[in-house]
């Protein structure tokens, strides 16, 4: 989802990746963050930022994998509420161009 990001589950098996947070607000952040208006064609779930583009303080220790000693990304199961992606990212756009699709009026007139 990153626009520059290479990285994906056939290239990097190792590597964590992280669906869109749910919260609307929250998941605006995340694409403003990417830099990556082509997101907004494709089905929310779809969409996801691998582990290098978050701070260590938003991920989440897999207790067990790292009694193991494995090494991160895989001793990472998750990512905190408050996470934004802010590392590894492209350089911002000056045309970044947002799509957002509101109900038109005569759908608004009829509820």
């Amino acid at each position: 989802m990153v626009k520059s990001c290479k990285n994906n589950s056939k290239n990097n098996k190792d590597l964590k990746f992280y669906t869109l947070p749910k919260n609307s607000l929250k998941a605006k952040e995340w694409i403003k963050a990417a830099d990556n208006s082509m997101v907004i064609m494709k089905k929310p779930k779809s969409h996801r930022i691998c582990a290098i583009h978050f701070e260590p303080k938003y991920l989440v220790r897999h207790p067990h994998k790292v009694l193991y000693g494995l090494s991160p990304p895989k001793a990472y199961r998750g990512i905190t509420e408050n996470a934004v992606p802010t590392l590894h990212l492209p350089e911002r756009s000056e045309t970044l161009e947002m799509v957002v699709y509101l109900p038109s009026e005569a759908t608004c007139a009829k509820r």
